[in-house]
């Protein structure tokens, strides 16, 4: 007699910046094909809430929530033990954590620099560095990366920028012991609610205009990717980057500066020329 399993039940899988976006429909991916999903944000009363929202949409969902912070090692390394030791077992991690910071490097200083490295790299190394111990042969990691980390456009020249490459190195550190390792490239993703805020109408058109698909991505687009590189599926692949971006990447991506900074500023950036 057939009992119907889900294709991720028993499974444990970790997703971090999970309180909305792409990282709450990534755990709303996993649960829905039976996984028991621990979501992670640094806000305790946002990923409570994301919780009871999952819970109510997949009712038959074991989900739990924890308040951390994925840019540091000990709120890592508690993530990661925490979700094993629900059923001594991880298999799952998404690193989600990251955030873009649209600014050309002329008007930006080292410090910036070094917290664009520490939300959009350290947060995929700490999730690697500490899950893949933790986990069997057949364990997944995915970690997000972005199309501006294959183009050449203005404004994201650090966001990004070293993901890919770690992700193809921790494959191939981790090929022997079972683990694979991958990563999905979205372009511009918003929820629909967030597509009419007037902060972001310029840049939005600017996305949709060099999209060949014609449209800036939703979080669910981005979380069925994740979703295969998450399962058994796609057993046979590791080290690779799957772009999940309606084309995008295959131009040289959108230029918003002039809306964001100004036509003037931006013509002494492109001249080579610092601030005073």
């Amino acid at each position: 007699m057939s009992l119907n399993l889900k294709p991720l039940q028993g499974q444990t899988a970790l997703v971090t910046g999970a309180s909305q976006g792409i990282g709450l429909a990534c755990a709303r991916a996993l649960a829905q094909d039976g996984a028991r999903v621990v979501i992670m944000s640094r806000r305790e009363s946002a990923v409570l809430s994301a919780r009871d929202r999952l819970l109510s949409e997949v009712p038959d969902a074991a989900i739990e929530a924890l308040a951390g912070d994925a840019t540091s090692e000990a709120g890592m390394r508690e993530a990661c033990g925490f979700a094993h030791d629900l059923a001594q077992r991880l298999d799952i991690v998404v690193s989600v954590v990251g955030e873009p910071s649209f600014k050309p490097l002329l008007m930006k200083d080292l410090a910036e620099v070094r917290a664009e490295f520490t939300m959009n790299f350290d947060t995929a190394f700490l999730a690697v560095r500490h899950a893949a111990p933790l986990m069997q042969t057949g364990g997944s990691i995915v970690c997000l990366s972005s199309a501006a980390a294959v183009q050449a456009g203005w404004g994201l020249s650090i966001y990004s920028a070293a993901v890919e490459r770690f992700v193809r190195a921790a494959a191939f550190e981790l090929g022997g012991a079972g683990i694979r390792v991958n990563a999905v490239r979205p372009g511009l993703t918003l929820p629909p609610e967030r597509e009419d805020d007037p902060a972001f109408v310029d840049m939005i058109a600017a996305y949709k205009k060099e999209t060949p698909l014609g449209r800036i991505g939703r979080p669910e687009d981005v979380a069925s990717a994740v979703r295969f590189l998450a399962g058994a599926e796609s057993g046979w692949v590791t080290g690779q980057t799957f772009s999940a971006d309606g084309g995008l990447d295959q131009g040289k991506g959108p230029d918003p500066m002039d809306a964001m900074f100004g036509a003037e500023t931006m013509s002494e950036i492109r001249a080579g020329r610092t601030l005073p």
